[in-house]
């Protein structure tokens, strides 16, 4: 059975963004460490806000994938998680949306993003 796993971001590798005539995408790269394990991977996420014609949004939505190291010749075991980034707090919630087969039991499971703990906890999906 699946535990919940909870990441600590250990250093932000980029943060940038770019606006357009809808908004803003915002690319952000980090480096994590799973606390049960100390293992350490890496998180790749993408975040879209819209605010165009006076309408703005509380919230942007966000796409995310976590990288565990790479094999000799292979794919690296991840997760992609699908959310929103509350614009306010910088918390962000959703749910696991398709994983690599290491990970297959998290697909449908929830994350939460807390900012200023600066954790991300993800847990496997409920049967």
């Amino acid at each position: 059975m699946a535990t919940t796993l909870t990441f600590k971001i250990q250093t932000v590798l980029v943060n940038q963004q770019f606006s357009d005539n809808g908004g803003n995408w915002q690319y952000v790269g980090a480096d994590l460490v799973e606390q049960a394990t100390n293992e350490a991977v890496q998180l790749i996420a993408m975040k879209r806000d819209n605010s165009t014609c006076g309408v703005n949004f509380a919230a942007s939505m966000l796409t995310a994938s976590v990288l565990y190291p790479s094999q000799e010749n292979s794919v690296s075991e991840h997760f992609t998680i699908q959310g929103l980034h509350d614009l306010k707090s910088n918390n962000e919630t959703g749910n696991v949306t398709s994983a690599s087969r290491r990970f297959a039991e998290y697909v449908g499971g929830a994350f939460s993003f807390d900012f200023n703990e600066k954790v991300l906890t993800v847990w496997p999906r409920e049967c």
